[in-house]
């Protein structure tokens, strides 16, 4: 989640998800997805601010 806060995760070409070099599974995007801290907008993963 700290990550997402300093900037969006990008979408790796071979699957996965990328900040820097750091890969991030799929698993902990969807579980991001699903918690509502986080969305896809074009391709790169992003923080959702609490209402």
């Amino acid at each position: 989640m700290r990550l997402l806060k300093v900037q969006p995760l990008e979408r790796r070409a071979r699957g996965g998800w990328r900040f820097g070099t750091k890969r991030i599974s799929d698993a902990l995007v969807d579980s991001l997805i699903a918690s509502g801290r986080a969305e896809i907008r074009g391709g790169r993963l992003h923080h959702v601010e609490a209402a």
